[in-house]
């Protein structure tokens, strides 16, 4: 089920990173609205949508974390893990075509958020601790 205006995301303390979460989860739940009105033309764009946004993610992450020095050999392991999870659920979105059920449309975007979830979560953690410890502000000229 996908999460109604992003309640129970969990945060990394990153207003950036948490952004971008933010912005997948949005992009899961474009998906499973566009499954549900069986629009192909529109699900396909969404679809390589949201590849292009995990592929943005990922670098913009990267960056953060050489910037606060983060040994990021693991967590890019993940991302290419993640990366081809989505890939595999995505794939099967396009084969289903229009032959949905509902428990086929509720199984992929379920699928879909526990991939990002579990990403957030879990294979952030390392991650996660390291930039607990920088502090940093949005405030323009500071």
């Amino acid at each position: 089920m996908p999460y109604a205006q992003n309640q129970g995301l969990p945060s990394v303390g990153n207003k950036i990173i948490d952004s971008e979460h933010t912005k997948l989860i949005g992009m899961v739940n474009d998906i499973a609205q566009l499954i549900h009105l069986n629009h192909g033309v529109a699900l396909s764009v969404a679809l390589k949508l949201l590849d292009v946004g995990l592929r943005e993610y990922f670098v913009m992450e990267e960056n953060i974390a050489s910037a606060v020095g983060f040994d990021f050999s693991y967590h890019r392991q993940s991302h290419q893990q993640l990366l081809k999870e989505i890939r595999s659920i995505t794939d099967k979105i396009v084969r289903q075509n229009d032959k949905w059920s509902s428990v086929d449309r509720k199984n992929c975007i379920s699928s879909l958020n526990d991939c990002l979830i579990r990403h957030i979560k879990v294979d952030s953690r390392p991650f996660v601790q390291v930039l607990e410890t920088h502090a940093y502000d949005f405030r323009p000229g500071v």
